[in-house]
């Protein structure tokens, strides 16, 4: 019995201590790192149930930093000119040289000889200056008080070391000066008793005329207002060159003109001095006049400076009555090139005049030469007046 009673004490001790709560297991601190989260699966089909799943933020957010104003953005610079040091020669250039009033600044004509007498009109030397240049021509003045209209003569191109004053221009010269009219034909630059200088571009001889303007229409037997301007073969382009420039030409007389596409000039050039590449250069001739110092860079190296230097661009400027004149036979200049100027300045709304010598040559003779003499005095007396 007490073995009996001894046995329940235990079984009741056993059956309380498995009542009392077990001892603690020890904690685990969880970490920073985000376990996954389960996703909970649906008890009708065991397949995952749809569920929203959050991102947890991170424990450390980076706080925003300011931000600097954007800068400005410099605009882009524009790439210069690697020929701007041509555009004084230009048709622009020259322009607006012009426009500042820097032709005829440096000294009033000078009359430095008589060089002929005749039953109409006395003929002298003079000189002028222009660009810093002494350079010379000739003068024939009507005999009587005046005052006359002006008309300029540009002559054509002569090998530097054969030129002589008034050579291409007497003959129109003394026609015009006979009838009344004071003419002046410049030697131009490196021509004659004129200072050497190169002629870049062919446009030296432009500025060579247009400094002479000026100084012409100061002479006190000068008919006040604007002069009359005549120019053949490299002389015509000159001229063309001038009027787009000028204001103060009040007609011009263009016969049988060299090309005014300078680039194509320069091409014509360029063969004629490969022509006489072997021939031994005169005192000037080998110092100026040579197509590397003319033109320092060729059209290939500069077409738009090339495009500037052409008066073809400019035609709407020449607001000047203009005639040209040209023969069929021509052994120098294409009909193409006095007919671009023709066709340009139609284009322009110009007022121009095409006479054509069919069977003459670059230079009139004979009855052809006495019919544009008449043409030429009959059309400055209309433009300028005169007898």
């Amino acid at each position: 019995m007490a073995i009996r009673i001894l046995a329940w004490f235990w079984l009741l001790a056993g059956l309380a201590a498995c009542a009392s709560p077990l001892a603690e297991a020890p904690t685990i601190t969880p970490t920073a790192r985000t376990r996954p989260a389960l996703t909970p699966v649906s008890a009708s089909t065991g397949t995952p149930a749809a569920t929203t799943t959050r991102t947890p933020l991170p424990t450390d957010m980076p706080q925003p930093t300011a931000t600097s104003a954007p800068t400005a953005t410099a605009p882009p610079t524009a790439t210069p000119d690697p020929f701007a040091q041509y555009a004084p020669y230009t048709i622009e250039g020259l322009r607006q040289r012009w426009a500042r009033g820097e032709f005829g600044t440096e000294g009033p004509i000078e009359i430095v000889r008589v060089l002929e007498e005749t039953p109409n009109f006395t003929r002298y030397l003079f000189a002028y200056r222009g660009d810093g240049l002494r350079l010379t021509g000739m003068i024939n003045r009507p005999h009587g008080a005046g005052p006359f209209p002006v008309v300029i003569l540009n002559h054509g191109y002569y090998p530097l070391d054969v030129y002589q004053t008034g050579n291409g221009t007497q003959l129109a010269a003394d026609y015009l000066a006979n009838r009344g009219f004071l003419t002046l034909s410049p030697d131009f630059r490196s021509h004659a008793g004129s200072d050497d200088a190169p002629n870049l571009f062919r446009a030296g001889h432009v500025i060579d005329v247009l400094h002479l303007i000026p100084l012409a229409q100061q002479l006190p037997e000068a008919q006040p207002g604007k002069i009359g301007m005549w120019g053949h073969s490299n002389g015509g382009a000159i001229t063309a060159k001038a009027m787009v420039v000028s204001d103060q030409i009040g007609a011009a007389l263009i016969y049988a003109p060299a090309s005014l596409n300078i680039a194509e000039d320069y091409r014509f050039r360029a063969e004629r001095w490969a022509q006489r590449r072997n021939q031994p250069p005169g005192r000037r001739s080998g110092v100026i006049d040579r197509l590397e110092i003319e033109f320092p860079v060729t059209p290939d190296q500069a077409p738009e400076l090339y495009r500037r230097l052409s008066p073809l661009p400019y035609l709407q400027h020449a607001n000047l009555p203009v005639q040209i004149h040209w023969g069929t036979a021509d052994e120098t200049v294409p009909r193409a090139w006095p007919e671009a100027l023709y066709q340009g300045l139609v284009a322009a709304g110009q007022a121009v005049e095409w006479f054509e010598y069919p069977g003459q040559p670059h230079s009139f003779r004979g009855a052809a030469n006495q019919l544009y003499l008449q043409r030429m005095a009959a059309f400055f007396q209309r433009a300028l007046g005169g007898d």
